[in-house]
């Protein structure tokens, strides 16, 4: 196991950032150190050529054509463990509190609230990232308004490792249907469904073209690329039931505006009348859709 360092100079951060959203899972994390003022990613990695080929994909996305060289470092097992578990805490919305594994034992949880323990590995959505924490608050304040009846059905769209999807089962919801293009990701949710002793969500490797059709669901969650969202726009629309909710994430704020018009431009095509309400969250955005005459 090696660790691979690279500084990286501020006018590239945003753009790295995006980026990085783009290739996801990968094995980079982006710091910035504001004591320091300055940024590094670091990722680790089998060997030092993957990491090189890993960095090579990254700067191409960005269409930068001379790659810095890495700072390259071993580490034993015992150094990538604990490398690894430093980046993620145990971090709660209200009564629901979302536990690394290796907290279990020491992360006490007050009586009658809910919880999910994961070991997110090399999937997305851990929770830390804005895009994933937009979509559990939705969930979260969701469940808290709706009642019972209404939780029959939920289709996550991109469930990495299984957070948004696993929440939803323990808030309540029924026949959950979590998909991804990635069966790393399908690996990693369902191993985490496992750590929770949950046999209720149906993970499956699948694109977004094959869950079209004639199912319909109350609720459907995308946490995906705002460009797919608008090239699935109709598709995703015609997922949702009547009175349903349609939540879109993965969205960058300066992204927000253009595509709530582009929802609003499909629906209206479709006949449909909907209640849309945006939310953001540093220089992220969620779209939370309310369907109200789908037919």
């Amino acid at each position: 196991m090696i660790k691979a360092h690279l500084p990286i100079e501020e006018n590239l951060v945003e753009q790295l950032e995006d980026a990085l959203y783009e290739i996801v899972p990968h094995n980079w994390v982006l710091h910035f150190s504001h004591l320091k003022n300055n940024s590094f990613l670091e990722g680790y990695f089998d060997t030092s050529l993957d990491a090189e080929e890993s960095i090579k994909e990254l700067f191409h996305r960005l269409e930068i054509l001379e790659i810095p060289e890495l700072l390259i470092s071993n580490l034993d097992q015992e150094d990538w463990i604990n490398s690894y578990k430093k980046h993620f805490h145990p971090w709660s919305i209200g009564a629901f509190h979302w536990v690394p594994i290796w907290c279990k034992k020491s992360y006490v949880i007050p009586k009658g609230n809910f919880r999910l323990f994961l070991d997110p590995g090399m999937a997305f959505g851990t929770g830390n990232h804005e895009t994933t924490k937009l979509c559990l608050e939705e969930i979260v304040q969701l469940n808290e308004k709706i009642p019972n009846n209404l939780k029959h059905n939920f289709l996550d769209i991109g469930c990495g490792s299984g957070i948004l999807a696993l929440t939803a089962s323990i808030l309540g919801f029924e026949e959950i249907l979590a998909i991804d293009n990635d069966p790393l990701a399908i690996k990693v949710s369902q191993e985490n469904a496992e750590l929770n002793d949950n046999n209720k969500v149906n993970f499956k490797t699948d694109d977004l073209d094959t869950v079209t059709g004639t199912k319909r669901y109350n609720f459907v969650v995308a946490n995906i690329q705002a460009d797919i969202l608008q090239k699935n726009a109709e598709t995703l629309i015609t997922l949702v039931n009547n009175d349903g909710v349609l939540i879109l994430s993965g969205i960058l704020s300066k992204e927000c505006s253009e595509l709530v018009l582009y929802f609003k431009a499909t629906m209206k095509k479709l006949g449909i009348d909907s209640k849309i309400v945006a939310k953001e969250m540093n220089d992220w955005s969620l779209i939370r859709i309310q369907i109200l005459n789908a037919n």
